[in-house]
């Protein structure tokens, strides 16, 4: 399977939360760091568990391939990311509001799968679109 095949997968599984696809594309070692916590989470079952924080807030959220760079063992994808929050996020009440954002995020690869992500979703959008941050007029 190609780098891009496997991101493509990946996708698959944040939109499935299947973790036999994420055993499939992710290495057990993976270390994946998210912007709005210190701590990286570890493999598969580290994904899990911050889409099961993402999909409490969001349980309809669903990424989309917008673009794949790849480049040696690095990969680069440009995804949209939809949700509507009706749990709690960072700290903010469910509103019952839609987003739609685009992230990126890079990849790293090792003996076939994902060793390291580093995300850069839009969070500042998602704020802003649930209603969480007021935009000056």
């Amino acid at each position: 399977m190609s780098y891009s095949q496997a991101i493509r997968r990946f996708v698959e599984f944040i939109n499935s939360a299947d973790a036999a696809i994420g055993n499939e594309v992710i290495h057990e070692s993976a270390e994946f760091h998210v912007p709005f916590d210190n701590k990286s989470l570890k493999g598969a079952s580290g994904y899990l568990e911050m889409l099961g924080n993402m999909r409490g807030a969001f349980p309809d959220i669903q990424w989309s391939v917008e673009q794949i760079i790849s480049e040696g063992d690095k990969v680069v994808l440009r995804s949209k990311t939809r949700g509507t929050q009706t749990g709690p996020f960072m700290g903010f009440p469910p509103s019952g509001k839609t987003f739609e954002i685009v992230g990126m995020n890079l990849f790293t690869f090792s003996e076939g799968k994902i060793v390291k992500e580093q995300a850069l979703p839009d969070l500042f959008g998602i704020l802003v679109q649930i209603g969480a941050v007021q935009l000056p007029l």
